[in-house]
């Protein structure tokens, strides 16, 4: 049987998306990306790549973030985000969601007003990984905490593929991309390591495997080591 948690308490989330809108699912990514976390986030000022439907937004203010900056491609999702934090009293002051491409809008936020990123479920949904790490370096925050599906490979490499952006769980296609499909990469253990390590950030994974868990039903990625997730620390904090 699952263990009760976060999420239980909020279950309009399981409602405004149909992507891995499982209770077992985002009660243990809860565990891992936010309460594992909280140190990190409590007082903290936040920044949430691809903020979906506002659920981990949500969840960093629950756990004391001090304001929350949401990133979305979706309009609707933007909207959801912003019906699930009101549904649930946060104040207006709180957050704010910015809808656009995460490329282009995390370049408006200034540098050094973010203290922790978060990026959950978006690292591989795009092609050019280092891109996106030096604009969100370009920010100096303290923290980033990452949640990714990896390639199973030893190697530091990238896995291309392509994904049907019509569908919520996949990418987003832009004006100006007439191709049907979008070219996303899965990036293994070393190249993610590499990465980091090249941007100077210390980092520790989630012990995913050790810490409990009895039902893995609709998070076996994560038991099987395809999907992680990791908090870094700049050389900075």
């Amino acid at each position: 049987m699952s263990r009760p948690g976060f999420f239980d308490e909020y279950p309009s989330f399981f409602h405004t998306s149909a992507t891995a809108a499982f209770p077992n699912r985002l009660n243990e990514r809860y565990r891992a990306c936010i309460e594992w976390n909280r140190p990190i986030i409590s007082g903290k000022r936040v920044v949430d790549i691809a903020s979906h439907d506002g659920r981990w937004s949500f969840a960093a203010i629950k756990a004391g973030a001090s304001h929350v900056v949401g990133l979305e491609a979706r309009e609707h999702l933007v909207k959801a985000a912003q019906s699930n934090l009101r549904e649930y009293g946060v104040s207006e002051n709180s957050f704010r969601f910015v809808l656009g491409d995460a490329f282009e809008t995390i370049d408006r936020i200034e540098p050094r007003s973010v203290d922790t990123v978060l990026c959950l479920g978006f690292f591989y949904h795009v092609a050019n990984h280092v891109l996106l790490l030096s604009k969100i370096a370009r920010l100096k925050p303290q923290h980033i905490i990452l949640d990714t599906a990896v390639a199973a490979d030893h190697r530091s490499v990238v896995v291309f593929q392509k994904e049907n952006p019509e569908l919520e769980s996949k990418a987003v296609r832009f004006d100006g991309n007439v191709q049907e499909t979008v070219l996303v990469g899965f990036p293994s253990l070393p190249a993610i390591e590499l990465m980091m390590s090249n941007f100077g950030w210390r980092y520790e994974y989630y012990p995913w495997r050790s810490v409990g868990i009895r039902q893995w039903d609709h998070i076996e990625d994560y038991h099987d080591g395809t999907r992680v997730t990791l908090r870094a620390r700049s050389a900075e904090a």
